[in-house]
């Protein structure tokens, strides 16, 4: 699965970015408008549980709807909200 295809299928409200970052058990789907920014947590468990292609659906719905809502804003030296998807 190509993520940057996922990413433009799912229409991400203009001037969202969208990244994947790797972190030890899983990994981390951050949108980001500018001084904003929200971010989610996709367990390596809820991967194996659900499968990648349901969970990155999923985590990329809920990245657009909080973006569309309005990502909460950044304030400096601070770190993106963040939810967690874990598998059951």
């Amino acid at each position: 699965m190509d993520f940057a295809d996922l990413v433009a299928r799912e229409g991400f409200p203009a001037g969202t970015q969208v990244t994947v970052l790797a972190e030890p058990g899983g990994r981390v789907l951050r949108a980001t408008q500018p001084g904003r920014g929200f971010e989610l947590l996709l367990t390596d468990e809820a991967v194996q549980m659900y499968g990648e292609g349901p969970t990155l659906a999923l985590v990329l719905g809920r990245l657009r709807e909080v973006a569309e809502a309005g990502l909460p804003p950044l304030e400096p030296g601070q770190s993106c909200v963040r939810q967690t998807f874990v598998g059951d």
